[in-house]
């Protein structure tokens, strides 16, 4: 039953924002490609262009980032790394790999300029910087068949990371470092009779030349501790291992998308590790924790491009979160409340988002 008034209220949210319009924020267009509209609470002006169709609460400013080409488009993640940002495109391919197609990498500087570009075999999902050896880690092919590459950003091709079978059956989706470790999350798994994932979803990563050694972190079915009241201890069954997150006490935060759960692993990978189950309203994808009230949130929509959700009212610290187009609800971004699991949408209208990154100003 509190499942279900979750989901209602974040339905009725998005539709009264939607329906409103409350304090559309969107950009307008603009026959010259140089200018500007700005907000009196924006974190900075539309660069790139107009975001029809999209409404955002008072206090925040929607504008198109990086716009889909032919060869770079279907945007699913965002990384930022210093000054520079990098773009997973997944262009039209096959999510376990096998039609052989191609995504694209591209980086980018905050201002949205296109520096360089790679081409990697598969379905682009996980993307992270190592922050000891600065090299991009890419994963592609999350439904089956997974492919590990890394990228030197100062040049050279990408390379690819040997992966050992993987014993779910299905594919890796994301990676994410925290604890001076590499953390990826099996997805797609196989279900046993019962509907139950009964192999691990969290493996620790260490690389030997390149080759992959995998060392499981947390299993399917393990136990966790309810952050919703009343507290207690229930046993997990993740289905769908989606987005990592790292949160700003450096917890390390999974995304069971298709569970509408998501969990908090405290001191992941070391033998202090406890696990925390937050139930939430609907399935979402990706989630942020702004640094400081001035910025802007990139957020990719995977039915077109990159979109900035600029503001000088961000709560640093707090938790926004986004919904794709198969979650049952009209495509958000929203705050999530940490202690009850509830979502109020600020921006509804972007059709598909999928991975986001805080950018500070």
């Amino acid at each position: 039953m509190d499942q279900i008034r979750k989901f209602r209220r974040i339905t009725m949210s998005a539709a009264l924002v939607a329906a409103a319009g409350l304090g559309i924020a969107a950009c307008t267009s603009s026959s010259n490609p140089t200018a500007s509209t700005t907000s009196s609470h924006s974190g900075s002006a539309c660069k790139s262009g107009a975001a029809p169709g999209v409404a955002a609460l008072p206090g925040y400013q929607v504008c198109l980032w990086a716009a889909a080409t032919s060869t770079a488009n279907h945007p699913d993640n965002v990384v930022i790394s210093g000054s520079n940002v990098f773009i997973g495109w997944q262009n039209i391919t096959a999510k376990d790999g096998t039609d052989t197609k191609t995504s694209t990498i591209a980086e980018y500087t905050t201002g949205g300029k296109l520096l360089k570009s790679w081409s990697v075999r598969g379905h682009t999902d996980g993307m992270r910087v190592d922050p000891t050896t600065h090299l991009l880690w890419v994963m592609c092919d999350e439904d089956g068949n997974p492919r590990l590459y890394t990228i030197n950003p100062t040049g050279g091709s990408p390379t690819q990371i040997t992966l050992p079978p993987t014993p779910h059956g299905g594919g890796f989706d994301d990676i994410q470092f925290v604890n001076g470790m590499a953390f990826i999350d099996a997805s797609n798994p196989a279900l046993n009779g019962a509907g139950k994932n009964v192999f691990p979803a969290l493996y620790k990563v260490t690389l030997s030349g390149t080759h992959a050694v995998l060392t499981k972190v947390l299993m399917a079915d393990a136990k966790a501790t309810t952050i919703i009241p009343p507290v207690s201890t229930v046993t997990l069954n993740l289905t769908d291992p989606d987005s990592m997150m790292v949160d700003s006490q450096g917890n390390l935060i999974l995304d069971s998308q298709g569970d509408s759960e998501m969990l908090w692993i405290k001191n992941a990978g070391t033998p202090q590790q406890s696990v925390s189950v937050l139930t939430v309203g609907t399935q979402v994808d990706d989630t942020v924790f702004p640094s400081s009230a001035k910025g802007c949130i990139l957020v990719a929509d995977n039915s077109s491009g990159v979109y900035s959700i600029c503001s000088d009212v961000w709560i640093p610290g707090s938790a926004y979160t986004d919904a794709p187009n198969d979650s049952g609800v009209i495509g958000f971004v929203g705050t999530l409340s940490l202690s009850s699991g509830l979502i109020q949408p600020i921006v509804v209208g972007i059709a598909n988002p999928h991975g986001m990154a805080f950018l500070p100003q």
